[in-house]
């Protein structure tokens, strides 16, 4: 089917145009975003390279055809290190981005010496494939779980890829010679890719960010801003799923309520600063003791819960002293004014099961009491309500399930 090839040229520059406007509006509306600012790059390089077969008239044929390969090799380094950057690798180096260079300019270098139009497809194909392999592998191979859009967008770079090399063998059955601007399949079908996939992959982008951004408000709404972790929001809606999965499946649960003791000695002594530096240790330490599955949050000052599914009193308990050890050991070395003894912040737990017919606010309010208990009874030690029933239950003492301190906040 025949086209009016510098029509559709100009078609493909103007969308390339646009989709680089896009780009560049991305990065100016987000520029503390890595990478976006080498996806701006990458558009611009995608508008001059339309310059450059566009001006085959005004110019000699193949140094402008050498150029704008030159500028499509450059297009998609750029895109490949924003996509690095935007993932949280490291940008490629100057060592190898100088190897890229040299192959690249080399192989300009020998198109235009031995004019031929074969060995600039040749060529085309071979840089165009490997970069958008490159590529691919970057988006497919980032840490799971992979976002939608990052996972369909380098898709489109093996797409890419793919037809980029079947393109010389499709066109070796040809009687016409492989150019720009040859009204055939070999001219149109490049060009009208070229426009999916400029479109494609600036979709992408703005969709990749805009997962970005919306995990970002995710983690703003549901974390703790000072240790990371989760905040009392984010654990009331899990807790009330571990609740009913607990019930369904017939598994234990049991939630340790952790209290650093004698902390407000760190903050009077030694500065607001070093309080917070303690808090954010507290919180490494216990990501490395609790299980992946634990649900772990900040409650306030310097209360932190943990949920504990599939786990009975007696191995909550285990984990909780080792908890406590860890971190005992640690804080001494953290907590030392200037010229003067260490101080001693260490952690008091008290440890509750879910029983059958309790809801996570029963259940805390359990834990809440047993952590009443270990405070008053020398602090720096873990304590499981079940074990205090008996001293509840005597004449004078203060049921549990009505609480000892305030309740209000569970």
């Amino acid at each position: 089917m025949p086209f009016d090839i510098r029509t559709l040229l100009v078609a493909v520059a103007l969308a390339t145009a646009f989709c680089a406007g896009a780009r560049l509006l991305l990065w100016r509306m987000h520029p503390g975003i890595p990478g976006l600012s080498r996806w701006a790059l990458a558009g611009a390089c995608g508008v001059l390279v339309f310059l450059m077969i566009l001006s085959q008239g005004m110019a000699p044929w193949l140094p402008s055809l050498a150029l704008a390969q030159a500028l499509v090799a450059a297009g998609l380094t750029l895109t490949w290190d924003g996509f690095r950057r935007f993932t949280g690798r490291p940008p490629l180096s100057s060592g190898l981005l100088v190897v890229l260079a040299v192959v690249v300019l080399g192989w300009v270098t020998a198109a235009q010496f031995i004019h031929s139009m074969e060995a600039w497809v040749l060529g085309n194909m071979i840089v165009v494939a490997g970069l958008s392999v490159l590529t691919a592998r970057e988006l497919l191979g980032a840490p799971k779980p992979i976002p939608l859009a990052m996972r369909a967008t380098g898709w489109v770079f093996v797409v890419n890829a793919a037809l980029f090399v079947l393109r010389p063998v499709v066109g070796a059955g040809s009687t016409r010679a492989p150019g720009p601007l040859n009204p055939d399949g070999l001219a149109a079908v490049p060009l009208l890719w070229w426009l999916c996939m400029a479109i494609a992959v600036t979709l992408g982008m703005v969709l990749m960010t805009t997962e970005r951004l919306q995990s970002d408000l995710d983690r703003q709404a549901n974390r703790d801003p000072l240790t990371g972790a989760l905040n009392r929001r984010a654990f009331s809606l899990i807790a009330e799923k571990e609740v009913a999965r607990s019930r369904r499946y017939d598994r234990p649960l049991s939630v340790l309520i952790m209290d650093l003791d004698k902390f407000k000695q760190v903050n009077d002594r030694l500065g607001h600063d070093a309080g917070d530096t303690l808090l954010c240790r507290f919180v490494d330490i216990a990501g490395d003791i609790l299980r992946g599955e634990d649900v772990f949050c900040r409650f306030g000052g310097e209360e932190f819960v943990a949920l504990l599914p599939d786990t009975s009193a007696e191995k909550a308990l285990v984990a909780a002293e080792r908890l406590r050890t860890a971190f005992a050991a640690e804080s001494a070395t953290m907590a030392t004014p200037a010229g003067g003894r260490p101080l001693t912040i260490t952690v008091s737990t008290g440890i509750a099961q879910l029983k059958p017919d309790e809801d996570i606010g029963r259940l805390l309010r359990r834990a809440d009491a047993a952590l009443y208990h270990a405070k008053g009874t020398g602090r720096n030690r873990s304590v499981v309500a079940d074990d205090i029933r008996s001293a509840a239950n005597e004449p004078g003492a203060v049921d549990q399930d009505q609480g000892v301190r305030p309740l209000e906040r569970f």
